[in-house]
């Protein structure tokens, strides 16, 4: 497990110097790239998570395909694999206030501009289309992840026999994967 930290500590090293080039350079192609890179981090961060979580996560398989109950470690377990991204995530996000307000403020600025639209003035009112279109997918996300975790709690109280076999082979090929 140490190599697999250790590496991912040099990808860090790799991935700060990245973030410093694209913002030496200011240029869409180098945040492009940064963000490529920040993908890939997140990917292997993933595996090295689940590799991590490895022997619990096959006790809670194995107790997925009995029926036998799920103890609570079982259900940290599960978290892990499925949604701990998700809370950790909701928990760490510290701008959706400031989006808000922001998507606040620009539709009160299109909603002002639209009343007086001509030709000089109908790129201004584009380019306030433009960023609010920018700031929404950010709330978007932030809700569809909430939604997620909820989703994903209510489900595993009340899991059947089938969901507790999907969820075990999800769990499963995840633990298979190639990406190790």
């Amino acid at each position: 497990m140490t190599t697999q930290t250790d590496q991912l500590g040099d990808t860090i090293q790799d991935l700060r110097t990245a973030a410093d080039a694209a913002l030496a350079s200011g240029t869409a192609d180098d945040f492009a790239t940064f963000e490529r890179f920040v993908n890939e981090v997140e990917a292997y961060t993933r595996e090295l998570q689940q590799s991590m979580w490895g022997d619990e996560a096959r006790q809670a398989i194995k107790n997925l395909n009995s029926s036998n109950p799920l103890t609570p470690d079982d259900h940290d377990v599960i978290r892990a694999f499925m949604i701990s991204d998700a809370q950790a995530y909701l928990e760490h996000e510290n701008d959706f206030n400031n989006w808000i307000n922001e998507l606040k403020r620009l539709v009160a600025d299109i909603e002002t501009r639209a009343n007086n639209i001509d030709r000089d003035s109908i790129a201004d009112f584009r380019g306030v289309l433009k960023d609010a279109i920018r700031v929404v997918p950010d709330i978007r996300n932030f809700y569809a992840e909430k939604l997620r975790v909820e989703k994903f709690e209510e489900a595993l109280l009340s899991l059947d026999e089938s969901s507790r076999k999907m969820l075990a082979q999800v769990m499963t090929e995840q633990l298979r994967s190639t990406n190790r």
